[in-house]
């Protein structure tokens, strides 16, 4: 694998553990450098995504936190506007009646003035006169002896006055009842514009409540805009995390491979180095011995025991 990067095999294929047995010493020793920063340069690309989906989700819970304030607040106008056309309607209905009994005491108050009218100058006339000179005439009647013709006067007189007493009472009962209606169809009129204004009132208080509504409305809209907006942002950047994290799983395993590989060539090859410097001794050894040296104990050991047990 001379001449290209240890981390990639030929023809753009990705690394495997497998491929990791077939290269070198210095192979692996590239390699486990460029593991190194690539799952470094991973890890803080992670980082900077997971950064990134945490404040998208704190962005995203502040905005559901002010969007349920804002339904809250729509929640209570709607209330408040329901109560407002209760209220309405029952005005409506205490005015249709006080209209219904204004136009029937109008009704009476006309009939009651065509009545003082005819009847308007009696009133006038004094009563206590007209009782008193009753009065006069009855004692007359009881105390005097008259003729047939004066009696018969006397008492067309009496007929009379007591007839217009009766007339003048009439009048001036009716008279009464006239200023009486005349004060309680003023009243009704009056009552029925205070209602009239106050269902003008409630209706302005309820196009207010509906134009704050409308507005709030509009405000809920561009929330769930900026809700779902952010919401498809998280569903982005989750997948982009996960994807990360298989990445920088994959190249640890073979990270952690390309160690013990590592360790083992060089494992291998101080062994290796081991061997023929024991090699090497033994020949001299040997050599030593023919000749009819004296050799040591650990030398004789040296010399004749297994080279696996001398390099264990």
């Amino acid at each position: 694998m001379s001449g290209e990067s240890p981390g990639k095999a030929q023809n753009n294929t990705p690394l495997t553990v497998e491929m990791v047995e077939s290269l070198s010493e210095a192979e692996l020793e590239r390699l486990i450098d460029e593991l190194k920063e690539r799952i470094a340069s991973l890890k803080a690309q992670r980082r900077e995504l997971i950064d990134e989906i945490k404040g998208v989700r704190e962005q995203r819970m502040k905005l559901i936190e002010e969007k349920r304030q804002l339904v809250k607040k729509l929640m209570d106008l709607k209330a408040k506007k329901n109560e407002l056309l209760e209220e309405l309607k029952s005005i409506k209905e205490e005015r249709d009646k006080l209209r219904e009994e204004y136009k029937t005491k109008k009704q009476q108050l006309e009939v009651a003035r065509k009545l003082a009218q005819s009847e308007g100058n009696l009133a006038k006339i004094s009563l206590g006169r007209l009782q008193r000179r009753l009065q006069e005439l009855e004692w007359r009647q009881m105390t005097s002896v008259l003729p047939p013709h004066e009696e018969q006067r006397l008492i067309s007189e009496i007929s009379r006055l007591e007839e217009l007493i009766e007339r003048v009472r009439k009048a001036r009962q009716q008279m009464l009842s006239l200023m009486e209606l005349e004060v309680e169809v003023k009243a009704l009129r009056l009552k029925i514009r205070d209602l009239h204004e106050k269902a003008n009132s409630i209706r302005e208080e309820v196009g207010r409540i509906k134009n704050e509504m409308s507005e709030i409305y509009k405000k809920i809209e561009e929330y769930n805009s900026k809700i779902d907006a952010l919401t498809e942002r998280i569903k982005e950047l989750s997948p982009m995390i996960d994807d990360l994290s298989k990445q920088i799983d994959a190249l640890y395993e073979i990270y952690k491979h390309a160690r013990k590989r590592f360790r083992d060539l060089r494992i291998a090859k101080q062994l290796n180095m081991r061997l023929d410097e024991l090699k090497k001794k033994r020949e001299e050894l040997k050599k030593k011995y023919e000749r009819g040296e004296p050799l040591s104990l650990e030398e004789l050991k040296m010399l004749f025991s297994d080279v696996d047990e001398l390099v264990s």
